[in-house]
């Protein structure tokens, strides 16, 4: 019998799913692998620190309770985080945090119920927002992007970490009031307009309906270009 509550959604090369559960253990593992994938000992303390940032983040999503959660890890796009291009910005890699959860608004209606979210979600006190506004999806229920540049560090984390960037999606459901929400977050605001442009790749892939179909095979590397993996 079919769920009425299911969604389905595609991500693109370089996310991997995540289990809240087991969140220790990994953090551990990658904060240990900086090491070895940053051969400049700065380098791999500032992404240790960015990592600790973003895991902080998902420690905040077990407490919370979400649909499905992933990471992704990208080389950069060339740009430093002061906005100037150099090598050494693509050879640093990108780790962002996926998350999909629900949220029930009381809105009489789909369209209602995705306009009520976005508010919600700019008027938070969750940073500064940058953009707000409606946007046209290929599943063709009401949805809106929010952006922000959130406060602080998350609870939790100790020591200077950089500002986080996160894009939201807020996606009604065909009906009743219920609106499905996407986030992409990244201690890299300079290469926001990147994830920003991801996030709404993923939201395309988004149904309320099984696709007809097999799943196409997912054969990407693991890591690879943060402007590689628009879907």
């Amino acid at each position: 019998m079919r769920d009425p509550d299911a969604v389905w959604f595609r991500l693109p090369p370089g996310y991997v799913d995540l289990d809240l559960d087991a969140l220790e253990p990994l953090r551990d593992g990658l904060l240990a692998d900086w090491a070895t994938l940053c051969a400049d000992p700065d380098r791999a303390a500032r992404a240790a620190r960015e990592s600790r940032a973003l895991f902080g983040v998902l420690e905040q999503l077990r407490d919370r309770g979400v649909l499905h959660t992933a990471i992704g890890l990208h080389a950069g796009d060339g740009t430093r985080e002061g906005g100037a291009p150099g090598r050494e910005a693509r050879d640093e890699a990108r780790v962002s945090v996926f998350s999909l959860s629900e949220v029930e608004t009381g809105a009489p209606s789909s369209a209602a119920a995705a306009a009520r979210c976005a508010l919600d979600l700019a008027t938070a006190g969750l940073g500064d927002v940058w953009e707000s506004g409606l946007v046209d999806l290929p599943c063709g229920t009401p949805a809106a992007l929010v952006t922000s540049l959130l406060p602080g560090r998350p609870d939790g984390v100790d020591g200077p970490v950089p500002r986080a960037f996160q894009a939201r999606l807020a996606i009604a459901r065909p009906r009743g009031s219920r609106v499905v929400v996407a986030d992409l977050t990244t201690a890299h605001p300079a290469e926001a307009a990147a994830y920003t442009d991801i996030l709404l790749a993923v939201g395309g892939t988004v149904r309320f309906t099984e696709p007809e179909g097999p799943a196409e095979p997912d054969t990407a590397p693991a890591r690879s270009r943060l402007l590689d993996v628009l879907l």
